[in-house]
């Protein structure tokens, strides 16, 4: 509460209000970039996921001791991979975590810090592939292959020569959705991370063994990014 000078009570309050703020934004207090940046993540398990409602997996505890021995204290928000994706990419001061460094994404972020290397592998629907198929042989078959839309599925399949057209983009897919589609026969293959499918096949109760693994398609390392739009002093303490 301000309580008025007797001598100049109009400057006395605003001058109060001022320090007020400065000391909230002034780097190196504790607590004083709680509200700096936005965090954003999605469901990865085994690396990122939630149980009762708190964030937990492999990555979680690195990624936040990393920011809090650089003064932050940032709780993260769990979203759809596509939706952290454009939101850090939108934000001005917004961090989003794993996302895996490539060529076609490397303008679009600041890499802070590599988190882990991860591989992919094509898979098919068993009983419906050709195992010895190449991914030629797939494309030239005239078969559809899923990825989750903006996830490094999408774009591995395009560094392989696979057609835009032969390649079904599907906003917030989960692996799970993408694996009951390829039941389905909607489509027979997609993209996975073997960990994350595995792990996931487990704990939500699908049967793995309806999809075989196919050919590897690439090993890609994920960090802790910051969206280009970073201001330039919370991006120095960032590094």
């Amino acid at each position: 509460m301000c309580t008025p000078s007797l001598f100049s009570p109009i400057r006395f309050c605003l001058a109060a209000a001022l320090a007020v703020v400065l000391l909230a934004f002034t780097p190196g207090i504790p607590g004083a970039a709680a509200a700096e940046i936005e965090l954003y993540t999605a469901a990865i398990p085994p690396y990122v996921t939630s149980r009762d409602k708190e964030l937990v997996g492999e990555l979680v505890p690195v990624v936040h001791v990393y920011l809090a021995g650089r003064g932050f204290e940032a709780k993260a928000v769990l979203l759809p991979w596509s939706a952290a994706y454009r939101r850090t990419i939108a934000g001005p001061n917004a961090l989003l975590y794993p996302v895996d460094r490539t060529a076609a994404r490397e303008d679009q972020f600041h890499w802070i810090k590599p988190l882990i290397t991860t591989s992919y592998y094509l898979y098919g629907l068993k009983d419906k592939v050709d195992p010895s198929a190449s991914l030629a042989d797939i494309v030239t078959s005239g078969a559809m292959i899923s990825c989750t839309q903006n996830s490094i599925q999408c774009e591995l399949l395009l560094q392989h020569g696979v057609p835009d057209t032969s390649i079904l983009r599907i906003e917030g897919a989960s692996i799970k959705r993408r694996f009951t589609l390829m039941v389905n026969e909607r489509n027979y293959y997609s993209v996975f991370d073997p960990l994350v499918y595995d792990y996931l096949s487990k704990s939500q109760n699908f049967d793995a063994s309806n999809l075989v693994q196919l050919q590897k398609l690439g090993e890609m390392t994920s960090y802790l990014a910051a969206s280009k739009a970073m201001q330039d002093d919370l991006l120095m303490r960032l590094r």
